[in-house]
């Protein structure tokens, strides 16, 4: 695995820009070293800094057996610094939970700032329902 505490930052540099392939739950994204180790203290960290061992699927692409749906943009916070979020995105919960598996607390921080920021009709989540029903009643006897 890669050591990126060698003293030889040259080929360091290099192999960090090399492309990385991943197979996160069937979905194939590439991305590199430097950004998958980003954060070095999140579990992405140290699965690519070797302290974690990784699994490749038959194709070569290291597998992570997680959703991926959502794990576009993790990889996007991890690439920007910066939670960019289409509008009406609505998978927020699914994406609080895989940051929180991956430990990516910066990203997690995020979040809880989104949530904070953005009203609640316009997360695209559900929303709560409010019934009004007028009861009129007549007691027969009979």
């Amino acid at each position: 695995m890669l050591n990126l505490n060698s003293p030889d930052n040259n080929s360091n540099r290099n192999s960090l820009q090399d492309p990385v392939s991943l197979n996160v739950g069937g979905e194939i994204y590439t991305t590199t070293l430097d950004t998958l180790t980003r954060c070095r203290d999140s579990m992405l960290g140290a699965m690519f800094t070797g302290q974690i061992p990784m699994l490749r699927d038959s194709k070569g692409n290291i597998f992570i057996d997680r959703d991926g749906k959502v794990f576009r943009y993790i990889l996007n916070y991890l690439r920007s610094s910066s939670l960019d979020l289409p509008d009406g995105f609505s998978e927020l919960a699914l994406l609080q939970r895989e940051a929180d598996f991956f430990q990516i607390h910066p990203l997690l921080e995020e979040i809880h700032r989104y949530e904070a920021s953005v009203p609640r009709s316009l997360r695209g989540g559900p929303l709560g329902a409010m019934i009004i029903v007028n009861v009129e009643s007549k007691v027969c006897m009979y």
